[in-house]
């Protein structure tokens, strides 16, 4: 029983012997020509032996097995493997596709591996063309070594590619030789795209590889050529061409470029839109506006492109120039006639300058209009190829006055209050003869009309003063109101004024926050009629009022000035003397004391005045001094600068007070302001002087 059981364990050591000469190694098996050698033992312990004797071991004779050679490659990526034999490639399902234009190098990768048992193989490369003739063959197919990639990748490593460079450095192979099994050799197939391809043409090629005869081993057997690599490259070829606003080349606003800063001595801003254009605000300083437009190449082959312009809406003496971004002229680079930024690689952009000269404070050749240059780049590949982009100047343009048949007021002809209303030089305003503090003003009101005759929507400020000078000879600078005049009367009705005037109506207010009355946004050539409101002061002397109205854009600068607007503020007339005395009833032999006061009640200065009055009928002059001065008997004071004179029959002045006066006799007194003696026209009462006289009588 001990026998048999060891002659098991003897068979059961055979088998795992052999096992372990048979396992795989590698995914291409054994290499070829290894030698597999096994050797068998008994394990015994003789019969009899004492304990403890160690076994004994019996080796059999050795056995050796020789690996023959199983060669086999694969050339990876493989096209449509599953519908036929690797030895023809189906250019329908290639391998590799790419897209290239006439006269590019495309590159496609391979990797060869050696899924066979023989080591050092030798691989021939050849190219297989397109069975169908479909796919035409290209005649410079070459194949290049891994080592031709040499940087690219990060940090300069090898990116998985050549670059035209790194083929011009290299030198192609036709073989690929000491490939031990299971090694993998990456390689490239390049080809040109012929210079007369057209579009749409598809070229392509085959990396075919052909294992070499070994000379290692005399049994070596054949192996099939790997052929089912294809690739296919499609031509593109295409010419084309776009211009926009700066850093916009397809004028899509994909990105949005930024306003920016046009490049002249006193620059403007300049804001693209999606809409293939870019405006620039003008003010009406602005002389010069250079934009910055970008040409792009969008085609798949080196082109130069010309640049045409047009121009519409300026005004005259307007020049278009075009200059290259360091603001030298534009060239004509290929010698055709016409300016061009040059040649341009596929996706390559050019900037180039328009520059638009034209008058200070010009406006557009008509209201509304927007100032335009079109700009035009053609490609010289294909004529027929062409795309613009829109440069706009929004010129300013006002006009502010009274108004006229055409759009907007005018300035130059004196305005007044329409006839009737107050402050026209038929009806002037005429203050009342008592003026207080709560005495209400007298309005005012002149038509007006404001336009803008520029091209871009703006808001206008209006402002205006009417210095107005008072009876007490200060004068009040009023504030101009604007009402818009809705239904075009030139009269300031209840509606637009609101009603009660308290209730604001239509009156123009601060729309763009900046502290003036304005007319709100309005649209090119859009015009806006306006009273202008002055609310003159019953204390107002008689002149003829001036006013100062401007309007004015915040954004551009256009400003419009009206200084001939008048309101006349007519003389209020002189009112009576006032007289007083200090007693209602009297007996004879009592005094009576009267006091005259004449005071300028009117707006206006008055000349040569004087207070005079008669001894009244059965009174004589008292004797009873009434005066600081003891010798007066007639005393006068007076509000206005000068000396007072008194006269008995208002011919003959003097400085010296009344002292006698017969029974029915007058006394005179005036202020000499000229100082010239007497009392002529040329001695003024202002407004709100008065003349101030005090005599007693006795009664009979």
């Amino acid at each position: 029983m001990k026998n048999s059981w060891k002659f098991a364990a003897l068979l059961a050591a055979l088998a795992a012997g052999s096992a372990s000469a048979a396992g795989i190694v590698s995914t291409a098996g054994t290499a070829a020509g290894t030698i597999i050698t096994n050797t068998a033992d008994i394990v015994f312990t003789p019969e009899g032996a004492p304990t403890g004797t160690p076994p004994t071991t019996v080796p059999s004779n050795p056995v050796t097995t020789t690996v023959l050679p199983v060669p086999d490659f694969t050339i990876t990526p493989n096209d449509n493997e599953n519908a036929g034999p690797r030895t023809a490639p189906t250019y329908a399902v290639p391998a590799l596709r790419a897209a290239a234009k006439p006269g590019d190098t495309v590159v496609f990768p391979y990797t060869l591996t050696n899924t066979g048992n023989v080591p050092n193989e030798t691989y021939a490369l050849t190219n297989t063309p397109d069975p169908t003739g479909t796919v035409k063959t290209p005649e410079n197919i070459r194949f290049y070594p891994v080592s031709a990639d040499t940087t690219g990748g990060p940090n300069g490593t090898p990116d998985g590619t050549l670059s035209a460079a790194e083929i011009a450095a290299a030198t192609p192979i036709t073989s690929i030789s000491g490939v031990n099994q299971d090694v993998a050799v990456k390689f490239f197939q390049v080809y040109t795209i012929p210079a007369a391809a057209t579009s749409a043409d598809k070229f392509g090629a085959d990396p075919t590889g052909d294992r070499q005869d070994n000379p290692a081993f005399n049994n070596d057997p054949a192996v099939p050529r790997d052929a089912n690599n294809s690739n296919v490259t499609t031509v593109d070829r295409k010419d084309a061409t776009v211009i926009g606003p700066k850093n916009d080349p397809d004028g899509n606003g994909n990105p949005l470029t930024a306003p920016y800063q046009s490049t002249d001595t006193t620059p403007v801003t300049i804001t693209p839109s999606a809409a293939d254009t870019q405006t620039a605000q003008a003010t009406t300083t602005t002389t010069v506006v250079t934009f910055t437009n970008t040409v792009l190449n969008p085609g798949n082959r080196p082109d130069v492109f010309d640049i045409t312009t047009g121009q519409a809406g300026f005004p005259a003496g307007t020049t278009v120039e075009l200059l290259k971004p360091d603001g030298s002229p534009l060239t004509d680079t290929d010698g055709d006639g016409v300016f061009d930024v040059g040649s341009l690689t596929p996706g390559q952009t050019a900037d180039l300058l328009v520059r638009v000269t034209f008058p200070a404070g010009s406006a557009p050749t008509a209201p509304g209009t927007q100032p335009t240059v079109t700009v035009t780049t053609t490609s010289s590949n294909d004529t027929t190829k062409k795309d613009t982009t829109k440069d706009i100047m929004n010129l300013p343009g006002l006009s502010f006055g009274n108004p006229t048949s055409t759009p907007g007021g005018d300035p130059a002809p004196v305005g007044t209050p329409e006839t009737g209303q107050p402050g026209n030089p038929l009806t002037p305003i005429i203050p009342p003869t008592t003026c207080t503090a709560t005495s209400p003003d007298i309005r005012s009101t002149i038509a007006m009309e404001i336009a803008n005759l520029g091209s871009a929507p703006d808001t206008f400020d209006v402002s205006g003063v009417a210095p107005i000078k008072l009876t007490d000879g200060t004068t009040q600078n009023v504030v101009v109101k604007y009402f818009v005049d809705a239904n075009g009367n030139k009269l300031l009705d209840p509606a637009e004024a609101g009603n009660p005037p308290q209730v604001a109506g239509t009156a123009l207010t601060d729309t763009n926050a900046n502290g003036t009355p304005d007319t709100g946004l309005l649209a090119p050539g859009a015009e806006l009629k306006l009273i202008a409101v002055v609310d003159v002061p019953c204390a107002a002397a008689a002149q003829t009022i001036t006013l100062n109205q401007t309007a004015k854009s915040p954004t551009t600068g256009a400003t419009v000035t009206d200084k001939n607007d008048t309101i006349t503020v007519g003389t209020t007339p002189v009112a009576k003397p006032v007289k007083t005395v200090d007693k209602a009833e009297v007996k004879p032999g009592q005094q009576l004391t009267y006091t005259i006061i004449g005071k300028n009640t009117s707006n206006a200065n008055v000349t040569k005045a004087f207070i005079k009055d008669t001894l009244p009928a059965n009174t004589s002059f008292s004797t009873t001094r009434l005066a600081p001065k003891p010798q007066d008997r007639f005393f006068a004071t007076s509000t206005a600068t000068g000396t007072i004179l008194y006269s008995t029959n208002g011919t003959d002045w003097s400085p010296t007070e009344i002292a006698v006066l017969p029974d029915g006799g007058t006394v005179y007194a005036g202020v000499d302001t000229n100082n010239n003696g007497t009392i002529d026209t040329g001695d003024i009462l202002a407004p709100g002087q008065e003349i101030k006289g005090t005599f007693t009588v006795t009664v009979k």
